[in-house]
């Protein structure tokens, strides 16, 4: 059903051969058919071309997510060439970052974005002046022109770096085509879906929008940005743009139960619901199933540099876990478990490896493999990634989380991970969201907040259940009540904004 592409750009223009009037694209500034899209791609593709921009070359697009940001995308990897889609809320200073980690030929904007883009252009050290193509307009970045001659392009997503330096996470095209294959065939995506997209598309969710609707011959529908602070609006546009497949993060999902009423009005086309980024709460999980009990849900984990490896279709009963699970390793990856010692272990870091995973980091303009030699279960190394994530698998087969590497603090001598203790609080009656941060005061003493947000709950109600869940060592220094916790661009829980609303553990 889905098509042997070896290019990300294969799937469009297949999808336009096959499907040529179906619509591939909506969006506010703008509806296509398969055709018209494919055309779109076409003439900016070319007009890249005329203006110099080469196979291999490295170009940001610098454009706001619409029907033009697509194009754009589409266009460039037609091309040959590295697309790196970008935030244009960013500050300047940060995109100039961006660029120059990733060692960027060019930057693509639209009109609409065309000064904010000069000051990146000019943060970078280039030119403000843009010269027009195809309807955007293009900067010519620092560099000497056909450096990166010879790469086979493909796609680069930013992460944050504890460095302050963005990191460009290098996918190629085997990587996401592997992917939105699979996620097109695990949901049995087809000609007749609507994929209502969320996701910025400098997020990794966002390949499955592109990528799968495109194998498929769905319509994309892509979602104003403005009205994701409306979460009744949001439910209503489900319903009226008749989405049937859509992937989202936990918390907006959240939000449509909390306040887009979308249990006594349910979008009336959906047939499949796909979450991942952050854990879903355990409590506003099940009311999610319960409300759609013949809705098949679906859980996918992994991040930017493997994008999803494992996977599970949830259900009611699969909750009754002590720990969340993440699913079982998807078709073609393999994921172990792995202990100090560098080989596989009942309780360690979990490892990826696969057609999945990531081709490396650009650091200054060069892709730096990130990936290490491990020993899996079968006794044979393998070159895997370490998510950072401390886990385990069950006997089923299923991964479990424990917390992250980056999440374990040391307080008054006790190795304490927050995950731990996250879990517990979410595990609480009357408990609807809840995270758990750390703060270090002016003596540098470790602290642990949690902040919840409450469905009946008490302070004194949180404070003794977790009395009787967790260990003295465990328990918070503080629980902070909040009508909502912040998120980021990306809709997860900004746990950085968290951890500073307590600068001296006060």
């Amino acid at each position: 059903m889905y098509k042997d592409c070896s290019r990300l750009d294969q799937a469009l223009a297949w999808a336009a051969q096959r499907y040529p009037q179906r619509p591939a694209l909506q969006a506010e500034d703008g509806s296509f058919s398969y055709q018209e899209l494919d055309q779109a791609v076409d003439g900016l593709c070319e007009a890249l071309r005329r203006d110099g921009v080469a196979a291999g070359d490295r170009v940001g697009v610098y454009i706001a997510k619409s029907a033009a940001a697509v194009v754009a995308i589409h266009a460039v990897l037609r091309l040959g060439a590295l697309v790196a889609p970008m935030d244009v809320r960013e500050p300047a200073e940060r995109g100039a970052r961006m660029l120059a980690n990733a060692d960027m030929d060019y930057l693509l904007a639209a009109p609409s974005s065309r000064a904010a883009a000069g000051q990146v252009a000019a943060a970078r050290g280039a030119s403000e002046e843009a010269r027009a193509v195809g309807g955007l307009w293009l900067f010519g970045l620092p560099g000497q022109p056909g450096r990166h001659a010879g790469d086979e392009g493909g796609y680069v997503l930013f992460t944050s770096g504890s460095t302050g330096w963005p990191k460009g996470v290098r996918l190629s095209h085997g990587n996401v085509l592997h992917f939105a294959v699979w996620a097109a065939r695990e949901v049995g995506l087809g000609c007749e879906d609507r994929v209502g997209s969320q996701a910025a598309l400098t997020f990794d969710l966002s390949t499955f929008d592109l990528f799968s609707s495109a194998l498929a011959g769905a319509c994309l529908c892509l979602l104003p940005d403005y009205l994701k602070s409306f979460p009744r609006d949001v439910a209503a546009w489900l319903d009226g743009q008749r989405v049937s497949v859509f992937y989202a993060v936990p918390t907006l999902y959240q939000m449509l139960l909390l306040k887009g009423g979308i249990e006594a009005s349910p979008p009336r086309a959906l047939r499949a619901a796909l979450y991942a980024g952050e854990p879903f709460p355990p409590q506003m999980l099940k009311r999610f199933l319960q409300a759609f009990p013949d809705l098949p849900v679906y859980n996918l984990y992994g991040p930017t540099e493997t994008n999803v490896c494992t996977a599970e279709r949830v259900s009611l009963a699969g909750l009754d876990t002590p720990l969340p699970s993440i699913g079982w390793a998807i078709d073609g990856v393999e994921v172990e478990v792995i202990g100090e010692d560098g080989g596989a272990a009942a309780e360690g870091e979990i490892f990826v490896a696969g057609p999945t995973v990531f081709a490396g980091y650009l650091v200054d303009g060069v892709c730096r493999d990130a990936r290490r030699l491990v020993r899996f279960r079968d006794g044979e190394e393998r070159l895997a990634y370490g998510t950072g994530d401390i886990g385990y698998q069950a006997e089923d087969g299923r991964f479990h989380l424990q917390g992250r590497r980056d999440h374990q603090v040391k307080r008054r001598g006790h190795r304490i991970d927050l995950l731990d203790i996250e879990s517990a609080v979410l595990a609480l009656p009357g408990v609807e969201n809840a995270a758990v941060v750390a703060s270090h005061g002016a003596d540098q003493e470790c602290e642990i907040w949690a902040h919840v947000v409450s469905a009946g709950a008490s302070l004194d109600d949180i404070a003794r259940g977790l009395r009787e869940a967790l260990p003295q060592r465990m328990q918070p220094d503080g629980v902070e009540m909040a009508a909502k916790l912040p998120v980021t661009a990306n809709g997860k829980i900004d746990r950085r904004a968290l951890s500073a609303l307590h600068p001296n553990g006060e």
